[in-house]
């Protein structure tokens, strides 16, 4: 039986729990995530790597046993595993088709993860997006503690007791906070996908909007403790890492993968990893090297950046950047100094193993579609796009499958999870639980540890002390900015290289992190975020095939830099870019200057905005 109510802050669910109306307990603390528990994406760690004690070398050649399989619906969002219920979300609808139809509402549901059997679902409204590819819900629950977080297609925020199903606290992200309702420039917009993460006693996640690209809600009440940042958001899911003794909160966001201090929100550092339409979708990858893997398809490509202190600041070196690896949304895992993933985008798939250190590929194993990696000692779970699982050993010299099986009918492209030896999985149209155990093992979760460094399991005491206070200062070049075209003139041959074909963007979205850095990136579909560090060289791609070169000096309020811009043709033309803020930070000032060998110039006015509108009016508008 379901649950179906409005959309309020205190709305009560309507719940059936083995027969039986059941009323919340008193809210509790929130507490570490238990060891044979899969609390939020990518498990107690967000690495999706598990010890894996008691697996089987092989499988019948019928598969896996099943424990049990029933249907479910459409929707990627992951399956969590805590206290023997199973926790996710999905919609009713045709699973196998491009254009449904789908139901205008969806489900969170728990599950009892021995039978599979309903123990409570709640449904509510939830309107149709772009689901040419696959519908929504994309995001994956968060459970801290006796408290289960959602976030749904439509940015409906809600905070349920786990055991009853009871609403807690609710927010619709767009009507509480004006939140774009979509990503600003992809060409299909699917719905938000960004899965939750905790942090002390606050969950975080991506919203958007002028000065809160990233929100953190109290987990007792909802109440906003801060919202920060200016930067395009995506649907990745942030993680958490410890670096020179400081939380980082790392979001690979639209065009950037920028971290925020989670104990304020402070933008700490950004560097652009921009696929030119806000699809950044796959998890970042931390090491205990202090390196950050991150991965797109598109324009985007793999990179690693590695983190260094210079004097208080953290700043990023980009070690090594390849276009020819693009994990695209899948996830991969890191083991050792290798990434293992499969790379593709709308091309033929392959396996392959990256050097994090390097960005060479040891080797290419084909035989899968894009598929989800889950590590589990010293074998890995491979969960393929067309419904096939495999068990695999995976190394630098190459890799050895040992069992497969067809498990699924339709796309695939919701990861798996492993709690003991029992692995849970979805498609668009059911969901299953299969015994991956060796004869004699126990399937139920046992002495199963999570394993890996990044993750809820870094928010230790220690790191949750406060950070230094903000000191003031005279207003910066962060922020949401609208183009005045009134008041601007515009010469199209002395533009924003980069961020527009020509001329000016309607929009500028300026990240100034705490190590002195500037990030500008623009609403255009194909634009590529720009990056000055004051002092030194930056170079970033302008265009298709072309780049520009730029070294920059900075003041109070200011940003000059002064290069060359090279076109996919080889035309070289000297470009100096000029901002500043007036005194009361209401209005911005880009003088462009470009010399080839003709000058011209561009006065181009920004102001303030508080929203970035409705998305019909984006340059790359939505499909009502």
């Amino acid at each position: 039986m379901k649950g179906s109510t409005g959309f309020g802050f205190n709305a009560l669910a309507t719940v059936v729990l083995a027969g039986l109306a059941y009323a919340a307990p008193g809210a509790q603390a929130p507490s570490a995530p238990s060891a044979v528990s899969w609390p939020q994406w990518g498990g107690a760690n967000r690495n999706f790597i598990v010890d894996g004690a008691g697996l089987a070398d092989a499988w019948p050649e019928s598969g896996p046993p099943v424990v049990w399989s029933r249907p479910l619906g459409t929707g990627h969002s992951a399956i969590l595993v805590d206290d023997g219920r199973l926790y996710t979300m999905y919609r009713a609808g045709n699973g196998r088709a491009r254009q449904g139809p789908w139901e205008a509402e969806e489900s969170v549901i728990a599950l009892d993860a021995a039978t599979g059997q309903t123990v409570w679902e709640h449904t509510y409204p939830s309107r149709r997006e772009d689901f040419s590819f696959g519908a929504g819900p994309h995001s994956t629950p968060l459970i801290v503690g006796d408290r289960l977080f959602t976030i749904g297609t439509n940015q409906q925020l809600f905070a349920f007791d786990k055991r009853s199903g009871k609403i807690l606290w609710s927010h619709d992200l767009i009507e509480a906070f004006g939140s774009p309702e979509l990503l600003i420039r992809p060409v299909v917009k699917v719905g938000y996908a960004c899965s939750p993460i905790a942090y002390a006693d606050t969950i975080i996640c991506s919203v958007g909007g002028p000065g809160q690209s990233v929100m953190a809600f109290r987990q007792q009440d909802g109440a906003v403790i801060w919202k920060s940042g200016d930067f395009l958001t995506s649907g990745a899911a942030p993680v958490l890492i410890e670096f020179d003794g400081e939380p980082h909160l790392v979001f690979l966001a639209g065009g950037t993968v920028t971290a925020l201090d989670p104990r304020d929100g402070r933008v700490l550092w950004s560097h652009p990893h921009d696929p030119g339409n806000d699809l950044n979708c796959a998890t970042p990858i931390w090491g205990h090297d202090n390196i950050l893997f991150v991965s797109s398809a598109y324009k985007a490509g793999s990179r690693a950046i590695q983190l260094k202190k210079q004097g208080p600041a953290t700043v990023t070196e980009e070690l090594w950047f390849t276009n020819r690896v693009r994990f695209m949304f899948l996830n991969a895992v890191r083991v050792g100094d290798f990434v293992y993933g499969t790379t593709g985008d709308f091309g033929p798939a392959f396996l392959t193993a990256l050097n994090v250190k390097t960005g060479e590929s040891a080797w290419q194993h084909r035989g899968f579609s894009r598929a989800s990696l889950l590590q589990a000692g010293d074998k890995t779970i491979i969960m393929d796009e067309d419904g096939d699982l495999a068990l695999a050993r995976l190394t630098p010299q190459g890799a050895t499958v040992l069992a497969e099986a067809k498990i699924f009918d339709t796309t695939t492209w919701t990861a798996p999870t492993l709690v003991g030896t029992t692995l849970y999985a979805r498609d668009r149209e059911k969901i299953v639980a299969l015994n991956l155990g060796a004869p004699g093992a126990q399937s139920v979760p046992g002495a199963q540890r999570a394993s890996g460094a990044q993750g809820v399991a870094t928010a230790t005491a220690a790191l949750a002390a406060p950070p230094a206070p903000r000191a003031p200062g005279a207003p910066g070049l962060a922020g949401s900015w609208r183009l005045d075209t009134a008041a601007s003139t515009i010469d199209p041959a002395a533009g924003l290289a980069g961020l527009i074909g020509a001329g000016a963007p309607p929009m500028l979205f300026i990240t100034q992190p705490k190590n002195g850095t500037v990030v500008v990136e623009s609403p255009i579909n194909e634009g590529h975020a720009r990056i000055y560090r004051p002092g030194s060289k930056t170079e970033t791609p302008a265009g298709q095939g072309g780049t520009i070169s730029m070294t920059a000096r900075a003041a109070e309020g200011t940003l000059t830099g002064e290069g060359t811009s090279v076109n996919a043709s080889g035309a070289i033309a000297t470009v100096k870019e000029a901002y500043s803020v007036s005194a009361d930070g209401k209005v911005l000032t880009v003088d462009v200057t470009a010399s080839s060998p003709d000058v011209k110039r561009s006065t181009l006015k920004y102001v303030r905005m508080a929203s970035v509108g409705g998305c019909e009016a984006w340059p790359t508008p939505c499909k009502r």
